[in-house]
């Protein structure tokens, strides 16, 4: 890694050549991301709309009763896999193609592919929700669509990831800025978690306790590392540009990256679970490292800020990114404290997974890509 000061004369003499503004490469992303944007934001109204339906019903079973289709057994699980498919992940890669074609000065690659695969992998989600409500869900938690939406959901994924890819390849910036390691690795991670898991779990099927680990494990993935890949690219290219401050390390960053990648897929198999010992005490310990990251971006954005948290009080995007900032720190911080086995065994009978799980969906993902958006 070179200095950020020091960029590649390969690539100084590239944007020399030939220069790309700002203002064109906004042009290239505009069509792809407003169908992704536009998506995400439908599909965050449905999910909600489905969320406050599960949350009267656990309440009132009697609440639209009548209906098979509202049940709470259905109705919940569509509320996630709508929040988690429709909104999270679609707004997280228009994000992400966008700070790629920015970080890389160069124009999105084939913005009509990223449209196709955009429309491939709503009709994937709608496919995925009707058939939650019609009775065929998976019973894997996060993983609940059905085995033909999931082919339609991952079949949309590649289509923008190709671009993505190539976006990244043909950039005119050689420098790599911090926020491009987590945005390239995000887009192999979700391809990778997602095709495996349906594999083991729909196709080619696991037997016994290996169905559980493997649905923790995907989760973990999907929440930690791949919300925390696109999540902490967006805070670490949005609060020093909006700010007018440069990041403080690039080591810090690169701590994060690596804690992230290699420990953050470890954790979400509860004390309680009847499978070796070994792996509920490497899920604790690898909980418990997850404090590392957490302090890691913690500090590096104090020094960032130089230690003025109203910094992030004058601009509107910046509200967002802060408490999207603080939500991340505090689901750490929480998640290492309740990993304690005498903990688990009580907070497992109880909404606190669920509580997490939100504030990790709504309280730091959402909140950081509205403030990039």
């Amino acid at each position: 890694m070179s200095s950020p000061s020091q960029p590649s004369s390969a690539g100084l003499g590239e944007v020399k050549r030939c220069p790309i503004a700002p203002a064109e490469v906004d042009a290239s992303c505009r069509l792809p991301l407003v169908v992704l944007f536009l998506s995400a934001a439908i599909w965050l109204l449905v999910a909600s709309l489905f969320g406050l339906i599960a949350s009267i019903k656990f309440h009132a079973p009697g609440f639209l009763a009548d209906s098979a289709w509202l049940t709470y057994g259905r109705v919940r699980p569509a509320s996630a896999n709508a929040m988690l498919y429709g909104f999270c992940l679609q707004a997280g890669l228009g994000v992400a193609l966008w700070m790629l074609a920015r970080l890389g000065r160069t124009m999105l690659a084939a913005p009509w592919l990223v449209i196709v695969g955009a429309l491939c992998w709503n009709l994937g989600v709608a496919a995925g929700l009707l058939g939650i409500l019609t009775g065929g869900s998976t019973g894997f938690e996060n993983l609940e669509m059905p085995a033909y939406a999931a082919s339609l959901v991952l079949l949309g994924y590649l289509m923008v990831v190709v671009r993505g890819v190539l976006t990244f390849h043909q950039r005119r910036e050689r420098q790599l800025y911090v926020s491009q390691w987590f945005l390239f690795a995000a887009l192999f991670w979700f391809p990778w978690i997602y095709s495996t898991a349906n594999l083991l779990l729909l196709g080619f099927q696991v037997r016994g306790m290996a169905q559980a680990v493997i649905a923790w494990w995907y989760s973990d993935n999907l929440l930690v590392v791949w919300f925390g890949l696109i999540g902490l690219a967006a805070i670490f290219y949005m609060v020093p540009k909006l700010t007018g401050r440069d990041l403080h390390s690039r080591y810090l960053a690169l701590l994060t990256f690596w804690m992230l990648v290699l420990f953050g897929s470890w954790g979400g198999i509860p004390a309680s679970a009847p499978v070796p010992a070994w792996m509920p005490a490497w899920s604790v310990v690898a909980t418990l490292l997850g404090v590392v990251t957490v302090i890691s971006v913690l500090l590096n954005m104090r020094r960032t800020l130089g230690g003025k948290c109203l910094l992030f009080m004058p601009d509107p995007c910046l509200k967002f990114i802060g408490f999207g900032l603080v939500s991340f720190v505090i689901g750490g911080f929480t998640s290492a404290i309740m990993a304690w086995p005498g903990l688990n065994q009580v907070t497992q009978f109880t909404w606190f997974n669920i509580a997490k799980s939100l504030l990790s969906s709504y309280g730091f993902f959402a909140m950081v890509i509205f403030g990039a958006i």
